[in-house]
């Protein structure tokens, strides 16, 4: 499961299927702030724009997410 926050719309999604690549390209097209938080592999998802051979993409960097980092800031990550 993904979970998709939009900083710039002050929503979030939840994602069940594979990377919901298309979405997220077009959020960050149309200029939305976003994180991707991955509850399949615990992390937290960063996007960047990269370039290859002229080409623009959204690439993602990755961070570890585990339930002592959300609890630190104190997230319930059941209530996510």
């Amino acid at each position: 499961m993904y979970i998709i926050i939009n900083k710039t719309k002050q929503t979030r999604y939840l994602h069940e299927d594979s990377f919901p690549s298309a979405v997220l390209d077009e959020m960050l097209d149309n200029g939305d702030r976003v994180i991707v938080i991955s509850l399949y592999t615990n992390l937290f998802k960063v996007p960047f724009m990269e370039e290859l051979n002229g080409v623009r993409q959204w690439c993602w960097e990755n961070f570890p997410l585990d339930r002592e980092t959300l609890l630190n800031y104190g997230i319930n990550y059941k209530n996510l």
